[in-house]
C-alpha cells in the first residue's frame, strides 16, 4: 500500500502509527501542502477534498479521511484494538468523532497557523476561541486519563491512536503548556514507551 501524506500532519501520523502498532509497511510517498501539492489534477482524483492523507491500497483504490482509515486497518488487520463489547467499541468511536470536531480543530489548526506562517487576520481573530475550545478538550481527557491508562479503560485501542498525534504535539504552536495536564502527560509516556512506537518524524 502507499501512504501519501505531509509528514508533519498528525492526521498522516495517526495511520504511520498505527502501521507500526499492526508491524505493517507501507511505501510513503511524500506531499507539501503549503506548496499547494495536493491540489494538482493527479491528487484530486485520489481525493477530491484535495486533502492528505490517502491510503492508496494495493487494488488502486484510496482511502481518506484519516480515522476513516484507522478504522478499515483496524478493522481488517486487527481487531484487538477495537473491542468486541458493543459499549466498549462505541466508546472508541466516540473518541474518534470528538476528535474530529472538538480536538483536531482547537489543537492541530492552531499549530499549523503558527508553525506555517499559515496566519491571518481572520485566523488571528479565530485563534482566542480555538485555544479556549483546545484547553476544554485537553481537560476533557485528562478526565478521562485520570482513572484509567488509556482512553477507554487500561489497554490501548484505536482512540488513543487516534488522539495521540496532535495532542503530544500540542505545545509546538505555544498556545498550551502540556505540564498543566500530568495525567495526558503520563498517557504520552506510556505510548512513547512502547517496543513498536515511531516518532512523527520517522519516515
Amino acid at each position: 500500500m502507499i501512504l501519501h501524506d505531509f509528514l508533519p500532519s498528525g492526521n498522516g501520523y495517526k495511520i504511520r502509527l498505527l502501521c507500526a502498532r499492526l508491524d505493517m509497511k507501507v511505501i510513503l510517498k511524500q506531499y507539501d501542502i503549503t506548496k499547494g501539492e495536493t491540489r494538482t489534477e493527479s491528487f484530486l482524483a485520489m481525493n477530491p477534498n484535495g486533502k492528505i492523507p490517502v491510503l492508496e491500497l494495493d487494488d488502486g483504490q484510496c482511502l481518506s479521511e484519516s480515522n476513516a482509515v484507522l478504522l478499515y486497518l483496524a478493522e481488517q488487520y486487527n481487531s484487538s484494538l477495537l473491542p468486541p463489547d458493543p459499549i466498549l467499541r462505541a466508546k472508541v468511536y466516540k473518541w474518534l468523532f470528538w476528535e474530529q470536531y472538538s480536538h483536531e480543530p482547537n489543537i492541530a489548526s492552531p499549530r499549523f497557523w503558527l508553525t506555517h506562517n499559515a496566519m491571518t487576520d481572520l485566523k488571528k481573530q479565530m485563534l482566542p476561541d480555538r485555544i479556549k475550545q483546545g484547553h476544554a478538550a485537553l481537560k476533557q481527557m485528562e478526565e478521562a486519563l485520570a482513572d484509567h491508562t488509556y482512553l477507554v479503560g487500561n489497554t490501548m485501542t484505536l482512540a488513543d491512536i487516534c488522539l495521540f498525534p496532535y495532542t503530544h504535539v500540542a505545545e509546538e504552536g505555544g498556545a498550551y503548556q502540556l505540564s498543566e495536564y500530568p495525567n495526558i502527560q503520563r498517557w504520552i509516556k506510556e505510548i512513547e514507551d512502547l517496543d513498536w512506537f515511531i516518532p512523527i518524524t520517522q519516515v
